[in-house]
């Protein structure tokens, strides 16, 4: 089969389409044929992290993977002994590893049925942005109606669900997106967006019962500031820029803060079933869409994870085979 292949690391130019082994069956899992696979940041910094992530990735004991991509959409080709919930020809959604390839071995415990109404492009946008928005407003920022929630950096995969969750759940929300994207995130139902290029937001008078950064492009300080006294701030993204020493070192001022009591949170999505349940049933009913941008064949993969990496990309980008 054909799969989007990582040797070496840098930049996207590693990665390359190449022939290799199908999956093989396991008991408790399935052999899904990939029809759609969202790119994640995490795909980027897997791609560009260099030496440090690879270090990191030795003291965890995470398997060598060769093959980026954790989320899917497809059709179920195959099922392993034990498996219950589906069969073949069952159109599905929700996680896996090695996901940029034609086919792709998933545990059934991480895969639901697809709405029938949901695209398989839309699917696969679900499993990583979906529930980390979720994970961040609902669980750590645990908004409450009638709540002004700040979301900054609104515009992309995980700003997008963001912006719509918390709506769900009943907040104010003031979006605040690069000018491209104001009219998508106004049609989401943010009540106020903000034009970082024509205004700080931090000028403004209102004060925030949360606030959720996504884009990691300003200072955790100024973004306090913004808070109401109890307010909660939730660091979600990793800028783009400065690398992991980047990622660390704001990693480290959201630690001091909370060890210092203050109320800030930096947290990495778990996987949780529930949630991608919890989701799909937003979905049917209308109350959350996820929305794409941009859509590349599995040929060219490498370009949508480069595209990613500038930063300017809004809501998703899919892969597909």
């Amino acid at each position: 089969m054909k799969a989007l292949v990582q040797e070496g690391r840098g930049s996207a130019d590693v990665l390359h389409l190449r022939d290799v082994p199908r999956p093989e069956l396991a008991e408790g899992r399935v052999i899904v044929r990939m029809r759609a696979a969202s790119v994640n940041a995490l795909d980027w910094h897997s791609t560009h992290g260099g030496l440090l992530l690879e270090i990191a990735a030795k003291i965890m004991r995470s398997k060598d993977e060769r093959v980026r991509g954790v989320d899917l959409a497809g059709v179920v080709e195959e099922v392993g002994p034990g498996v219950t919930r589906f069969k073949p020809g069952d159109e599905v959604f929700g996680g896996a590893v090695a996901t940029f390839a034609e086919y792709v071995r998933a545990r059934e415990d991480r895969l639901l049925l697809k709405p029938r109404d949901l695209s398989f492009e839309q699917a696969a946008t679900i499993n990583v942005a979906g529930r980390t928005a979720l994970q961040a407003v609902r669980d750590h920022a645990q908004v409450k109606p009638g709540q002004r929630v700040l979301i900054h950096g609104a515009g992309g995969g995980v700003g997008t669900f963001a912006v719509q969750i918390a709506k769900t759940l009943g907040a104010h929300v003031t979006a605040v997106t690069g000018p491209r994207n104001v009219d998508l995130i106004r049609s989401l139902g943010a009540d106020e967006v903000i034009d970082y290029t024509k205004e700080d937001f931090a000028c403004r008078p209102q004060r925030y019962d949360a606030v959720i950064d996504i884009s990691a492009s300003r200072s955790v300080s100024s973004l306090r500031r913004v808070l109401m006294p109890n307010g909660m701030f939730v660091a979600v993204g990793a800028a783009k820029h400065g690398g992991l020493i980047g990622i660390f070192a704001r990693l480290i001022a959201v630690l001091v803060r909370a060890r210092m009591g203050q109320r800030v949170k930096f947290f990495v999505a778990r996987t949780v079933p529930e949630d991608l349940e919890f989701l799909r049933d937003l979905i049917e009913a209308g109350k959350l869409r996820p929305v794409i941008e941009r859509t590349y064949p599995l040929s060219e993969g490498r370009e949508a994870i480069r595209y990613v990496g500038t930063g300017q990309a809004r809501a998703k980008v899919v892969i597909t085979a």
